[in-house]
């Protein structure tokens, strides 16, 4: 039972029965029969509301990404005689803030109404939305009665997808380009599923589907084709390093909205997609997909992955990767480089797969280092600071140009600028025909 602001201006108000009191031995009773009648009321309205099972409530919301605003509904039906004003707090966990307030709205008896609210989603994961809390009670009423009531939803935070219309317009650059190139050659037969034909004698038995055919009680072979375009294998760094925030997430959160968005590009283009994630082990990995199916399963594979405070182990975790991936790809590595010393592991390792790999290693750029670099010190500390900054610049440049002449392609960007030129390296990629 809460009290509304009606029922203190109420007791305010007759307050001054109890000076009768004073005057009179027997005021007191006025004064105890204005505070029992205001009770009743107060009691009338509380018992005016229905308890929990008296309302039917539903939360219906879309797909939530991260730092984007998700719109939520909250659906109220009432087995109330009469007519209520409610209001609704929506209890969220600590990852998910609401936005916009959500306002108390009258209720007609046995009615429905709604509330629109937005939530901005701070982290990915998967989270559980398990009450709310509900004030209702009549108009004009003394008091309130405040209901807790079990609406269960369960939401995945995804990484940021939500202005991926924005670069639908990047897989049609130079579209006349792409449609007029070069054919690839192509090497023995094709190995993409097309169909099932009967065996003929004579052929290969290697094409036979046995499984099937022990369903069928005759034998049936597999009808291959060329494959039809590219794959695309994007491998994101998931070890402390990557932890990094730069400006409002980290290295790894920008890691993951590029891998999203150049997935969604490869898509609408007819290319194979496979993404894992790795620290010290693999951490995530989707098998090579095509077709319409491939954003959802590419967002189902990345929406729970976490930094782990752990140094990456190239040695292992490459060559896991790469046992799973049985065609050419474009292997696309997003990770950090310090030096030479500390980036030996990964230049060997991405040396190693260049040899059946076309491969590209991308690496962000702090925007606060170079400005350290480039900056004018006043004091003896600037001074230090900025010897820091361009040493750590200088030594990124040898790591990356030692890359580079392994024959391993490298991107250096900026985080504002990652997935654009992500982007554009693919589509280059793609229509020289290098891999």
């Amino acid at each position: 039972m809460v009290p509304t602001a009606r029922l203190i201006r109420w007791i305010a108000l007759g307050s001054p029965l109890w000076l009768i009191a004073l005057a009179h031995p027997a005021g007191w009773i006025i004064a105890a029969a204005y505070l029992l009648v205001l009770s009743i009321i107060a009691a009338m309205d509380y018992f005016a509301v229905p308890g929990p099972d008296g309302f039917q409530i539903e939360r219906v919301f879309g797909r939530f990404s991260l730092g984007a605003e998700t719109e939520v509904r909250i659906q109220v039906r009432s087995q109330s005689r009469r007519a209520l004003r409610i209001a609704i707090r929506d209890e969220l966990p600590a990852a998910l803030q609401q936005v916009t307030p959500i306002e108390s709205i009258p209720l007609k008896a046995h009615g429905e109404c709604e509330w629109l609210y937005n939530v901005r989603a701070e982290r990915r994961g998967k989270y559980s939305l398990k009450r709310m809390m509900m004030r209702a009670g009549r108009n004009g009423a003394l008091v309130e009665r405040q209901l807790q009531l079990n609406v269960r939803n369960e939401l995945r935070v995804y990484p940021r997808f939500a202005s991926s219309d924005e670069y639908r317009l990047l897989a049609r650059i130079h579209h006349q380009d792409e449609a007029l190139r070069r054919p690839r050659r192509v090497y023995g037969q094709g190995t993409d599923f097309e169909s099932l034909l009967h065996y003929s004698p004579g052929e290969d038995l290697r094409t036979v589907d046995w499984k099937v055919s022990a369903k069928r009680g005759f034998l049936v072979s597999r009808n291959l084709q060329t494959e039809r375009g590219q794959q695309i294998s994007v491998m994101i760094d998931g070890g402390r390093r990557m932890a990094e925030q730069i400006g409002e997430y980290s290295r790894f959160e920008y890691a993951l909205n590029a891998a999203v968005m150049l997935s969604n590009v490869a898509q609408r283009r007819g290319d194979t997609v496979a993404v894992a994630t790795f620290s010290d082990r693999v951490e995530s990995f989707m098998p090579p997909a095509r077709g319409p199916a491939v954003m959802k399963l590419v967002l189902e594979s990345l929406h729970a992955v976490e930094v782990r405070q752990v140094e990456t182990d190239y040695w292992q975790v490459v060559g896991q990767v790469m046992d799973r991936l049985k065609r050419r790809s474009l292997l696309i590595m997003m990770t950090d480089v310090l030096d030479t010393a500390g980036s030996s592991g990964l230049m060997i390792n991405l040396a190693r797969a260049a040899s059946r790999h076309l491969v590209l290693c991308v690496v962000l750029n702090d925007p606060r280092i170079a400005e350290m670099a480039e900056s004018d010190p006043v004091t003896l500390q600037d001074a230090y600071v900025k010897a820091a900054a361009s040493h750590m610049k200088l030594q990124r440049h040898l790591a990356l140009e030692n890359m580079r002449s392994r024959g391993i392609m490298v991107l250096e960007t900026t985080p504002e600028h990652l997935t654009i030129q992500l982007i554009r390296r693919y589509l280059e990629v793609r229509r020289a025909n290098l891999q």
